[in-house]
C-alpha cells in the first residue's frame, strides 16, 4: 500500500522534514513492530545526511504524540512501533519476538463477558505464546 507520507504527517500536524518523512514512511511500509533501534538502523542510510539517534527518538515520541503512530510495549522497558492505527490487538511470540497484529474483533467476546456492568470505550489486548505449525498471518 502506497501512503502519501508527506500528506499524512501534515494532516497530524507534523512538519514534514526529511528525517521524519524517511522514518515515517518505514514504519508504513512495515508489520515487524520495530524497536527505535530497528528503525534507526533500517533508515540510516536514506538519507544524504546523517541521522542520530537522537533524532530518531524525538521524531518517533513526535509521531506516537500527534497520533501518527503508537506505542506497543510488549516487554518491561521495551516499546515498538506500530503504524497500524486500526483497532486491533497484538500477539507476541515469546519464541522469536515477533508481533503480530491480531484483528480487533477476535476479541469482542470479553466485552460481552463482562456485561453491562462496565461502559467499555476501547481496550487492547497483547497475548503472549508461541506460533504453532509455521509462520501466522500478518
Amino acid at each position: 500500500m502506497k501512503h502519501n507520507v508527506e500528506e499524512l504527517l501534515s494532516t497530524h500536524g507534523v512538519k514534514p522534514t526529511p528525517q521524519r518523512m524517511v522514518i515515517a514512511e518505514y514504519l508504513l511500509s512495515t508489520h515487524s513492530h520495530p524497536t527505535a533501534d530497528d528503525v534507526f538502523q533500517a533508515v540510516k542510510g536514506k538519507l544524504p545526511v546523517s541521522l542520530s539517534r537522537a533524532t530518531v527518538y524525538n521524531t518517533l515520541n513526535a509521531l506516537v504524540a500527534k497520533g501518527v503512530i503508537q506505542e506497543v510495549t510488549t516487554e518491561a522497558g521495551r516499546v515498538r512501533y506500530d503504524a497500524n492505527m486500526s483497532d486491533h490487538h497484538h500477539f507476541v511470540d515469546i519464541e522469536t519476538g515477533n508481533v503480530i497484529d491480531i484483528p480487533a474483533g477476535t476479541l469482542n467476546q470479553i466485552k460481552l463477558e463482562l456485561g453491562d456492568q462496565y461502559k467499555i470505550r476501547s481496550f487492547h489486548v497483547t497475548i503472549f505464546g508461541e506460533v504453532v505449525g509455521g509462520k501466522a498471518k500478518e
